[in-house]
């Protein structure tokens, strides 16, 4: 059996490294800078703890890059493929910025690169899309791939509460950090949908180029609007369509309620992928946490201590992407309580190409406040909308801030 290694013992790591001795894996080292942390992992005597990297190297046959971040994670790991080790990683930064680089290198060396623990936690969607669905052409995929943004809105559509509370809530049962930001802002989703993406289609995507819109703007009154009126519900999905060209971004978007990722609740993850021949497939589980996490990176471990292999990704420079597909969207704006102000806003939506569905607005007539005014359009492009809310937002009827959001078909 392969000696394994692993490096950096946070709480994945810690749990990583417990769930191996549980299988009977050949841990022989413990690698982390810290030297607090190596003194409270509980292992054998045999297992020996380091501080230095290169000596992990020098032990083992696979190692598991745990160490978080770029710099010094992507210079160990280039490292050890060169060196060729086989690496297990669940580093989703890493890997979605620097793709072409790390399977470049691992296909030079003839090593492999395991990151099942890098996307959705335990739900095995690497393993399903390199091999699983082999026999597939992929159409598209839909992912709620942040455990912490689902958990705040459905908690706001379940509670009715705000998303400050909701929030709060999270970060009191350590679903989100002190600093929440990569979560709300989406950027955690797309470093995810990044790897999906490049994996599917073969040419790095890179996430830099992909369209990134958070959460943060979302207020109750939209949700309840979603679910009374619309038969929706919203959710931070990264989506990706593969055709003639290749369309991915970040946004949250209202689901119907009738879908099944609008079923997706607290902290799990979904994926939804249209296949051909298969059809629709659905993966959902807990994508968040250290038993998650560490149960894919094991498995990981595990198939390359039994010798399985499996093709490398593509290390294709980095693909184009299209523009955003149309849809319809959801608009809420504050707006002026004064006669002619909602047909300034419906010229201006007309005069860009933008056709309405449905416009709702108080029935409650108060000239001294502003007040929102639902609008639901048929299915748009993006640029004439964000053109019309450039004129909308820049006259004196209409106030920041206001919320628009993609609606799923």
């Amino acid at each position: 059996m392969a000696g394994v290694s692993v490096i950096g013992l946070g709480t994945v790591g810690s749990e990583t490294v417990r769930l191996l001795l549980e299988h009977e894996v050949e841990l022989r080292s413990v690698c982390d800078s810290d030297p607090a942390r190596l003194k409270r992992l509980t292992v054998p005597a045999r297992v020996r703890r380091l501080k230095d990297f290169d000596s992990a190297l020098r032990d083992s046959e696979i190692i598991v890059e745990l160490i978080g971040g770029v710099g010094p994670a992507k210079k160990l790991m280039l490292k050890a493929l060169r060196a060729g080790k086989h690496v297990v990683t669940a580093n989703k930064h890493l890997l979605s910025r620097h793709w072409p680089e790390v399977f470049a290198a691992a296909r030079k060396a003839g090593t492999q690169v395991r990151f099942e623990g890098a996307v959705a936690g335990c739900i095995p969607i690497i393993q399903a899309l390199r091999t699983g669905l082999a026999a597939n052409k992929v159409l598209s995929i839909h992912g709620i791939l942040n455990g912490t943004t689902n958990y705040i809105l459905s908690k706001m559509a379940h509670d009715g509460g705000s998303m400050k509370q909701a929030l709060a809530e999270a970060q009191r049962l350590g679903m989100a950090e002190r600093d929440p930001s990569l979560d709300l802002s989406g950027a955690d989703t797309t470093h995810k949908l990044s790897i999906l993406a490049s994996l599917v289609s073969g040419a790095w995507v890179k996430p830099q180029l992909i369209p990134c819109r958070g959460i943060e703007g979302i207020e109750s009154e939209d949700i309840r609007f979603a679910v009374d009126k619309l038969g929706r519900t919203p959710r931070l999905l990264g989506t990706a369509r593969f055709g003639d060209g290749l369309e991915a971004h970040v946004q949250p978007a209202f689901v119907p309620l009738k879908h099944p990722l609008a079923a997706v609740h607290g902290g799990y993850n979904a994926v939804f992928v249209d296949c051909d021949p298969a059809g629709d497939l659905m993966f959902y589980g807990k994508g968040a946490g250290a038993g998650p996490a560490a149960s894919a990176v094991v498995s990981d471990v595990l198939e390359l201590s039994a010798g399985v292999r499996g093709p490398l990704p593509a290390a294709a420079p980095a693909a184009p992407l299209l523009p955003e597909s149309a849809a319809p969207r959801y608009l809420k704006l504050k707006v002026k309580d004064v006669p002619g102000a909602l047909g300034s806003i419906t010229t201006t939506l007309g005069r860009a190409g933008v056709s309405i569905a449905q416009i709702h607005q108080s029935a409650v007539h108060n000239p001294r406040h502003w007040v929102p005014i639902m609008i639901v359009t048929h299915a748009t492009e993006r640029a004439p909308l964000e053109k019309a809310l450039k004129s909308i937002l820049s006259s004196s009827i209409v106030t920041r801030p206001f919320t628009c959001l993609r609606i799923l078909d």
